[in-house]
């Protein structure tokens, strides 16, 4: 069993999409707002500084125990995609697919305070590159 900690506020990389209209004739883009974009910068920087190990090719299980900073309401799976693919970008897994992953479980809490919030992700039965 490996565990890594990622802080913060964690925002729905889903829901947080922004239309942006391209210049002149451009069709308009589907950009990531700029409130995930630097979740996902500092996530990946602070994963690479906690992440001691080589990357996972296969996992039997991924647990994810999310400590939110409030009580709003939050899709699980727009969450975890997030922090999926900051785990990617940081090389801790080569890739979110099922096949990589292994079962995965979601598990919600509310954090003491603001200063807790975060996710503690938990590997199990990890194979590396």
């Amino acid at each position: 069993m490996i565990q890594l900690w990622i802080s913060g506020r964690i925002p729905s990389k889903k829901n947080s999409k922004q239309i942006v209209q391209g210049r002149g004739k451009a069709r308009p883009r589907l950009i990531s707002s700029s409130d995930y974009l630097l979740w996902e910068k500092l996530a990946i920087l602070e994963i690479k500084i906690g992440w001691q190990n080589k990357t996972i090719c296969k996992c039997e299980s991924i647990s994810y125990y999310f400590y939110f900073p409030d009580k709003r309401v939050r899709d699980l799976s727009n969450t975890i995609e997030g922090v999926n693919d900051a785990l990617v970008s940081a090389k801790v897994l080569l890739d979110d697919k099922w096949q990589i992953t292994g079962s995965i479980t979601m598990n919600p809490h509310l954090a003491e305070n603001k200063e807790r919030a975060g996710v503690m992700i938990t590997f199990n039965g990890v194979e590396y590159e």
